[in-house]
Formats: C-alpha cells, structure tokens, sequence
C-alpha cells in the first residue's frame, strides 16, 4: 500500500462547495476528479496504458468494499471471489485505476481511496476489479467502455470493436471423424470480458467442427473442475467406441492468477488439469492430447503438462508471468475487426487463411489430418497477434519433439498406452511399460526425434534403415514426428519381402 498524504487544493475546491457554488453532490464529485487528475495521477507517474474510474457516492462504514481477490490468492483458497474487505471508518470516496484496460485477470489495478472529510488518500496496489457489497463494479463490456464513467484515461487506439452473443451450438458429425474435442467456457457471472470469452468459446467451437471433430462443450454456469472432469472422462469412456481416434484437442478460456485457471469461478491448478488428461480414473485415455489455454500467466503450466507422454501439444496465449489480453484494437492489429482474446482471434484469422490459400492446410484438410493446419496456424498466428506486435505479451508452447531425446522412458510410456488402448495387449501399464523397455520400437522413436530437432543423426541399424528407407523417411525429416509414430510403427512392425 502506498502512503496517505492530504492536498490543499482538495480544500479548496470543498471550500468553494461549501459556499454553494455548486450541489453538493456535484461539487464533490468535481473536487474529487480534479485531485485525482492534479494530485494523484501526477504522482503516479503512470508509464502505463490505464483507465480511472470514480464511483459516484462516497462510501461509508456500513459498505463492504474489496478487490475480488487478493492480489496473492492463499493455496488453501479454491474458489472465487474471496473478499477481505477494506476498513472504511468514514466517508470515503472509491477511485479504481485499471491499469492494463485490454488485458484479462489478473493484472495490475490500484484501488485510491479518499477521505471524505479531508481530503488524505491511500492507495492500494491490486491485481482484480473492485466489488461493492457483492456486486462487481464495472465489469460489463457497456459500463467499462463507457466514457461517462471514466475520470481520465490514457488510451489513444478507443474501444475495441466488435462482439459476440453467439452461443455454441456443436455439430454431430457421423462416424468417420477421427478426433475429439472439449471446449470449455470459464467465465462465470461477476467477471468482466463475458463477450470476448464467448466469442473465443463460439470461434473455437465453429472451428473445430468444421473440421470435423467431434466437439463437446462446457458453457457458462456448466463449467467447473469437477464438471470438467466429469466430462473428461465421459469422453475417454466414449472415444474407444468408435475404433477411429486417438487425438484429443482441450481448448479452455478462462481468467487466470500465478498457478491457477479460474474456472466457473473455481481454481484449477496445473497439476490438476494434467491429471485429467493423463489419469482420469482407469479409463481409456487418448495418446494425443492437445491443450490450448486462452488464460493468463498459462505459460506456467508447461511444465507440469510436458511430463506427460500423451500431452504431444500445449499452446498458451500467455508467458508465464503475464496475463492474456482482450480484443486489442491498436494501430498495428492486422484484423482490427475481429473479436475475442488475440491469441485465439489472431489463430482463427490464420487458420482461416491457410485453408483458403495454403495448398499444405488445404490438402492436409482434405485428407483429414487437420492437426497440421492446427499446427501450421499456431506457428504463424503471432503474426496478427496485436498484443504480441506491441510487445505486450509472449505465448508459449510445447511440442513433444522438444522433449529430451535422452528421455527413453517417455518413449516407452507411450507405446505402452497406445498398445493397452489399442487393445494390442492387456494388462496393468507398469508391466506393459517394463515389457517395452527393451522394445526395438525405441529405434523409430529415437531416429524421428533426432530428424524433428535437426540433430545429427546417428547410425542406424542394417535392418531399421532397410525398413525406413524404402518409406521415404526423408520426406517427413520436416513433419510432426510424434504424429507419425503410428505409422512408423506399423512400418515397424509390418513384414518385408523374404521375412
């Protein structure tokens, strides 16, 4: 918290309300925007982009003010908002200074607040929105970009244009579709950016579904942990069904603290979310399993997901110390149109380039490996990315190509799950794995892994370079290597002429 220090000009402006220059009311209100602008904000010195807000009645000691969450949430904390109320023992005017006005929570914001009687201020550094006696204060899109609420702002670039009531409505598409996907909605009422997260939940789900996936979904007031969870495995009992897929593809928007995805206003922690994907119970469980987090601070959560041999992908919108952003529509976004987060806005732009212009995406398409247009936009999308273009924010990513190739025992772990979902063998995974320890499958493994990081390769064996050669290995020297274990598996594994 910042020190409480009293203005003299604060006096004055009161002196002339006193005189009934003005309505009290009114005078007040004035005296108090013409501190902030003075007084406050001069001493800020802000290098940031912010918007200040007042609220229009002092406060007195019978309101319940505080930040929706603290600005370090306690581990033992696992849903939100959790109000630790300032104390107020007089009139006290509210100033609320959002200081990152695109980004998603949570980011930085101050809270000032102003003696009424004297004109003494204390101001209170916070990461959330303020919440007035249970009600959240300015969150809706319409309140927060309305300039009639606003006392000063520092913005040049306006409004961001655009919205999205669209509800998501997935296809069913027949059986011949190879992969599954969930996408999950985490907002929850209370929360600012209901409609740029709906439009990044609606987009997704249009998306995926044109491209033939099976989506299910999770929509406001559905989503939570434990639903989510639910859902998951629901979804590993079903994929087995259809003898067709192995690939799942998770999209979550949400907001986000250091750690946690808040979803449906509950906590998520990394090590919780992989245990979904990865253990949910004794269920079938898909060998591929992408992740994309349109959240803040995601970046943090590769590395629990990367220990994972059957999260192959995981793409955040975010670095790990920073949040994710808001449809940004600065002078440099390519698509000044579109709507929703920018990670996930600036993907759907290029995807949607690629599969109108690309003739890789739009063969791949065609043949139903649209996992490599997925990938092919996740590469380029940066691009269109108006937050990453002003240096704002940096997304991450995991590609199981970027494991240690040293690390055989990933390897073995997965064809242990493959063959055990696969039905090719039965029996507990300890003793699948400690049976494919030895497995000359390793070789493949090991010699894609090296083509995909363009190490050297090392010196294969007469018979492995026999049965990779003749397949025109060097043409997938530049691909997803871990897509192709399958079929490097089957090369394998199939016998040759003379065999």
């Amino acid at each position: 918290m910042w020190r409480c220090v009293v203005r003299s000009a604060f006096f004055v402006l009161l002196s002339f309300v006193a005189l009934g220059l003005s309505c009290v009311a009114t005078g007040e209100t004035a005296a108090i925007e013409a501190m902030v602008l003075g007084e406050v904000l001069p001493e800020l010195a802000l290098s940031s982009d912010y918007i200040a807000f007042l609220y229009p009645e002092p406060l007195g000691p019978a309101d319940a003010l505080a930040p929706y969450a603290p600005a370090t949430i306690p581990d033992s904390v696992d849903r939100l908002p959790y109000l630790i109320p300032y104390p107020l023992d007089g009139e006290t005017w509210l100033v609320w200074i959002d200081l990152n006005p695109y980004a998603r929570y949570a980011h930085d914001t101050l809270f000032v607040l102003i003696d009424s009687t004297d004109g003494s201020y204390a101001i209170h550094q916070e990461q959330w929105w303020p919440v007035l006696n249970g009600d959240s204060l300015w969150v809706e899109e319409a309140a927060y970009w309305s300039e009639a609420n606003w006392i000063a702002s520092s913005l040049t670039h306006g409004i961001p244009k655009g919205s999205s009531d669209a509800i998501c409505t997935p296809d069913q598409p027949g059986t011949d579709y190879y992969d599954w996907a969930l996408v999950v909605n985490g907002w929850t009422p209370g929360q600012p950016n209901a409609l740029g997260m709906n439009a990044d939940f609606s987009g997704i789900c249009k998306v995926f579904n044109g491209l033939g996936m099976r989506t299910s979904v999770l929509d406001v007031g559905a989503a939570s942990p434990a639903a989510l969870e639910n859902h998951v495995i629901r979804l590993f009992t079903e994929i087995p069904l259809y003898h067709c897929c192995d690939r799942l593809y998770f999209y979550i928007t949400c907001h986000a603290s250091p750690g946690a995805l808040w979803v449906g206003g509950q906590r998520l922690s990394a090590p919780e979310l992989a245990r979904m994907l990865t253990l949910p119970g004794d269920t079938y469980v898909p060998s591929r399993v992408y992740v994309f987090l349109e959240a803040g601070y995601s970046g943090d959560f590769i590395a629990e997901l990367s220990q994972h041999s059957n999260i192959n992908r995981v793409w955040t919108a975010s670095g790990f110390n920073e949040p994710s952003f808001d449809d940004l529509d600065a002078g440099v976004d390519p698509d000044s149109e579109d709507i929703g987060g920018e990670w996930t806005s600036s993907l759907l732009a290029t995807l949607e380039q690629l599969l109108g212009e690309d003739p890789i995406a739009m063969k791949a398409y065609e043949y139903g490996r649209e996992y490599i247009p997925v990938n092919l936009a996740l590469s380029q999308a940066s691009s269109r990315n108006a937050a990453v273009l002003t240096e704002l924010s940096h997304p991450d990513h995991y590609l199981f190509s970027d494991a240690d190739p040293d690390r055989l025992p990933w390897c073995v772990d997965y064809l242990a799950r493959w063959d055990r979902q696969h039905h090719i063998v039965s029996g507990n995974l300890d003793e699948i794995v400690s049976m494919y320890e030895q497995s000359p499958c390793l070789e493949v493994l090991w010699f894609l892994n090296k083509m995909a990081r363009h190490d050297a390769l090392y010196t294969p064996s007469a018979d492995f370079e026999g049965r990779t050669g003749k397949h025109a290995a060097k043409d997938l020297a530049h691909s997803n290597w871990w897509e192709l274990c399958d079929e490097f598996w089957q090369i394998f594994t199939t016998p040759q002429d003379g065999e």
